[in-house]
């Protein structure tokens, strides 16, 4: 830095200066005349500005995850018939191998409930050693899941839904995420690709805070879960969003050893969903493939006092229903398969790899049994 004395010396010695000053006059002079209209350009300037803005988006203000491409895979069901057949596995393994083999690798598998014939069989609960038939995909493919009422039962399903099966299951399946309601950790909880275009959600229909002998099958969708899921969606700007949850909304046979039946909690989730414009609900629990697509055609059932309104954003039920778990035996009549475009045939068993891509959304199902799996039904959402 130059002290003083140098900056008079190369002042003293600068040939320019006088012009210099002469010409710092008369910028001086420049500036008073300007001045008073200073405030009136810079308005006129950020008019023209915003004015700009508003026909030019900039890229930096385009939907986050717009181009954000993802994969992943659905199934639902594989338990057993017997105790000592807990859970279907030459079609589970069959079925972890095709997931393996997909190119592109899934992001991550959801599994939709009713992972083993019971939660608990002497000696021990099912949990971990169905989660480590997951193995071969290893940790590049993370899996979450659902619960289903399977997993709540004591080998002796009579002694209803137990507490300390659904404290184990969290235990075991703490990779799922943690933000659900107090106390639903791991069982109902949400999360949102890396690029943020799509949000999952995962419900439990089943939720208990003491040993349970008596509840409906079809479950119930509880307050806590209602409030907490409008909070999470409310937070989202994701395009595409997805509910899974072991239980349909529309059922279209009685199955004769489980009477299931949606209430009317259901019917309030759904018009929740179909507000929110969610793509697809996946379900399980009925043991079959069935996929429709919920227009105002069908009637929301059961009906709420007062009415809710007609359905209008089409919403898809993807009903995925056994990926070992034997196959409903009821006869369906042929008007209502083609209807809901309904698959149950014998030893036939069923997943579904889904493809975010932008604004598309492509659903592909595959059904076999211990061999090759073969793609049989394909639709598609665009938003």
């Amino acid at each position: 830095m130059k002290t003083g004395l140098e900056m008079q010396a190369l002042n003293l010695n600068d040939p320019f200066k006088e012009r210099r000053k002469v010409m710092s006059d008369r910028l001086k002079i420049t500036f008073r005349i300007v001045k008073s209209h200073f405030n009136l350009i810079a308005i006129t300037l950020l008019i023209l500005v915003a004015t700009l803005n508003g026909c030019r988006k900039s890229t930096s203000e385009q939907p986050v995850g717009k181009s954000e491409k993802l994969r992943f895979v659905f199934l639902a069901d594989s338990r057993g018939d017997s105790l000592s057949n807990a859970v279907n596995l030459p079609v589970l393994n069959a079925i972890i191998s095709q997931i393996g083999a997909l190119s592109p690798k899934p992001s991550f598998v959801i599994f939709g409930g009713d992972m083993a014939y019971r939660g608990y069989i002497k000696p021990s609960f099912t949990f971990q050693a169905w989660k480590d038939l997951f193995a071969p995909l290893g940790s590049r493919i993370p899996l979450y899941t659902v619960i289903g009422n399977h997993e709540l039962y004591h080998q002796h399903a009579s002694y209803g839904f137990l507490l300390v099966n659904q404290q184990e299951y969290q235990k075991v399946f703490s990779e799922n995420p943690t933000n659900g309601p107090t106390g639903y950790e791991h069982m109902a909880y949400s999360f949102t690709s890396q690029g943020g275009n799509s949000f999952f959600a995962v419900l439990d229909p089943y939720y208990i805070s003491q040993d349970t002998v008596h509840m409906g099958l079809g479950g119930n969708i509880d307050s806590t879960q209602m409030t907490w899921l409008k909070a999470q969606v409310s937070q989202s700007t994701a395009t595409h969003k997805f509910l899974f949850i072991h239980t349909p909304y529309y059922y279209f046979s009685d199955d004769t050893t489980e009477l299931s039946i949606s209430n009317q909690s259901f019917t309030v989730l759904w018009s929740f969903l179909d507000a929110n414009k969610f793509d697809f609900y996946a379900c399980g629990h009925s043991h079959l493939f069935s996929r429709k697509t919920i227009d105002s055609s069908i009637l929301p059932d059961p009906p709420t006092t007062p009415p809710t309104p007609a359905w209008k954003n089409n919403v898809v039920q993807l009903l995925n229903g056994t990926c070992g778990a034997i196959i409903s035996p009821n006869t369906i009549d042929a008007n209502t398969k083609t209807y809901w475009n309904v698959h149950n045939d014998p030893n036939t068993y069923y997943f579904t790899v889904v493809d975010i891509s932008g604004n598309s959304v492509t659903v592909n199902s595959y059904r076999g049994n211990t061999g090759a799996y073969s793609l049989f039904d394909t639709f598609s959402i665009n938003k």
